[in-house]
């Protein structure tokens, strides 16, 4: 079985990444943690992902701490399974997919991408009333698939 994991660092003790679309690397690796190689990431402020770049490496299961609708979308198209496996390490979460200790998701864990207009489009005043905007942070859809 061959996994793409979104990771902090390019190393198996590694957090896996908030967020699929922000990974600083992915980690492709086989289930027995033997076959393994590192792919820069695009980093949180970067346009979009797409998991082109990855079809040709025989990917069947996709580890992620959360992931928005497009990119959920994007990976069932091609038959793959996703995982989240919110702060456990890389090791940790192949471990844990393998053994059968988490489920596959069967729905995106964020309601929005952060690259979506509705995301970018919404933002609000500081609490102290000051003309200074943020971003809205993307809401997270707890307990998807952990019932």
């Amino acid at each position: 079985m061959r996994y793409l994991i979104a990771a902090l660092t390019p190393d198996l003790d590694a957090k896996v990444h908030r967020r699929f679309g922000g990974a600083e690397y992915y980690i492709v690796i086989d289930s027995e943690l033997t076959e393994l190689s590192f792919i820069t990431g695009k980093g949180e402020d970067q346009p979009t992902h797409g998991i082109g770049r990855f079809l040709h490496m025989g990917i069947e299961r996709v580890i992620v701490g959360n992931i928005g609708p497009n990119a959920f979308r994007q990976i069932r198209q091609v038959g793959w399974s996703m995982y989240s496996c919110h702060g456990m390490t890389v090791r940790e979460a192949v471990e844990k997919v393998e053994n059968g200790s988490i489920p596959p998701l069967k729905a995106p864990t964020m309601k929005v991408s952060v690259h979506s207009d509705r995301n970018k489009s919404k933002r609000k005043k500081h609490k102290d009333g000051g003309k200074g905007l943020r971003p809205r942070s993307p809401k997270i859809i707890k307990g998807v698939n952990h019932a």
